[in-house]
């Protein structure tokens, strides 16, 4: 129930490397020193973690580090781990590799003799020396809670039977994820107190992995965790994220786990409906239909599309329109580029001339030259220096052609659906001129949609 929680951690400010720059304020040699600190961080929900510095009032350390930090200093590069003069000592190591400063703060609190500063941070990795008893583990926001509790169903308290259970049924399962299982749950909590005769319970939502082979490395299992945040987003079409995690180390020496803290944004969306519902009716069964390693292939192809098919459901139809199309766009630019299986897509961007380049660029420009003759003579002379702008266009096949082919090529039908990509062309040149469609554009919407499922289904799955 507790939200907040608190570490201590000696740390070392490594100043003596700024001596020029703290020059300019302070006289005299500037010293590496150590001092205490305790970081603060919220267990329940994402927020900015604190990192709380004490120190002697005549170190000026306020005034030391917030000069480092408007002189553009990386303040959290100078923070290091203490070692100890004892070879069975392991402090624990903060790792701020991914870690931002967003403030630092003289909060003018005292702790006995000594001041308080606060760095504010957003992420951070703590390396510790006690073994967290799993593989891997995920504290999830808030938007799982909505589908996850559609997998459990509590039983009735009060009846005090010999058979009454607190959950009555639970269909989250072990399921196969590359080279580990993974498993969503939730986990129950109560406080209640000899005077009140009510308690509360409230619950966190987890992702769980387990990795049979005891092989894989924190870093491996760490971003296991953020594929399948990924795909359960794909899924529910939300974000889907975790802002905490404990991960088991097994190559470092003296430290054997990792825990992770980020400020993801929560962007809380109680939307029940999503698209794969009816395709797979559970996370599990859609995760076993993904083949893992095209999942790993063409990740950069889901990364980029989800946020954008979250983003689309609180726009405008014809912000949707514009979005949706660049999301198939893409794809398609990508597979020009990278073919899917041993099959090139090609796309025919010229018509075939019977002369060769030079002379055919010479033939359409003295063509358009020639049409130059009916063109009143106050813009004859722009049009006629403008003519070789217009000869690459001439030459180029429409997109017409390219996007049916596009959909050819990765073995789906266009005739499934109900629009034609003539009219999505077409109507996307109206929007990109400047112009308002006079017809209702949302089954274009909707069928863009099909069409992005189908396109990821048809990359990713078995």
């Amino acid at each position: 129930m507790k939200e907040y929680f608190q570490r201590d951690i000696p740390i070392s400010l490594h100043l003596a490397g700024h001596q020029a720059l703290l020059g300019e304020i302070i006289e005299g040699d500037i010293q590496n020193v150590q001092y205490d600190a305790r970081l603060v961080y919220n267990e329940r929900k994402p927020e900015h973690l604190q990192l709380l510095i004490y120190y002697k009032q005549a170190d000026f350390l306020y005034e030391k580090l917030n000069f480092l930090y408007t002189s553009k200093v990386n303040i959290l590069e100078i923070i290091q781990p203490v070692v100890s003069q004892h070879a069975w000592v392991h402090p624990d190591i903060l790792d701020f590799s991914g870690s931002s400063l967003i403030e630092i703060k003289d909060t003018h609190y005292w702790d006995h003799d000594k001041k308080t500063l606060m760095l504010v941070i957003d992420n951070l990795e703590l390396i510790l020396n006690g073994r967290y008893a799993g593989d891997a583990r995920f504290k999830m926001n808030e938007n799982i809670f909505l589908h996850l509790d559609q997998y459990i169903q509590y039983g009735m308290l009060g009846n005090y039977e010999g058979n009454d259970k607190f959950i009555e049924r639970n269909d989250n399962r072990m399921t196969k994820f590359g080279p580990v299982d993974f498993i969503l749950n939730f986990n129950h909590s109560y406080k209640s107190s000899p005077s009140v005769k009510d308690f509360q319970i409230t619950r966190d939502a987890y992702l769980t992995l387990t990795d049979q082979s005891e092989t894989l490395k924190d870093t491996e299992l760490l971003k296991l965790g953020e594929d399948l945040c990924l795909l359960m987003s794909l899924y529910w079409e939300k974000n889907i994220d975790f802002f905490s995690a404990a991960i088991r180390i097994n190559d470092l020496e003296n430290y054997k786990t990792r825990e992770v803290f980020r400020f993801t944004s929560e962007n809380t969306d109680y939307a029940e409906a999503y698209f794969l519902k009816d395709i797979y009716p559970t996370l599990y069964e859609f995760a076993q239909s993904v083949n893992f390693e095209k999942y790993q292939i063409y990740k950069v192809l889901v990364r980029q599309a989800v946020p954008r098919l979250i983003r689309v459901k609180n726009l405008d139809d014809i912000s949707v329109f514009m979005i949706l199309y660049n999301i198939i766009e893409k794809f398609r630019n990508y597979f020009l580029e990278n073919p899917f299986g041993d099959t090139l897509f090609i796309i025919k961007e010229e018509f075939e001339f019977t002369k060769g380049v030079k002379r055919t660029n010479e033939f359409i420009k003295n063509k358009i030259k020639e049409i130059g003759e009916i063109v009143k003579e106050p813009d004859q002379a722009e049009f006629d220096s403008k003519a070789n702008l217009k000869v690459s266009f001439i030459k180029k096949t429409g997109l017409i052609d390219q996007f049916e082919n596009f959909i050819l090529y990765l073995g789906l039908d266009p005739g499934k659906y109900e629009v034609e990509l003539t009219d999505l062309i077409r109507i996307r040149n109206i929007i990109y001129h400047g112009s308002i469609p006079q017809e209702d554009i949302t089954i274009y919407n909707k069928e863009m949609k099909v069409m992005i499922f189908d396109i990821l289904l048809r990359i990713i799955s078995e």
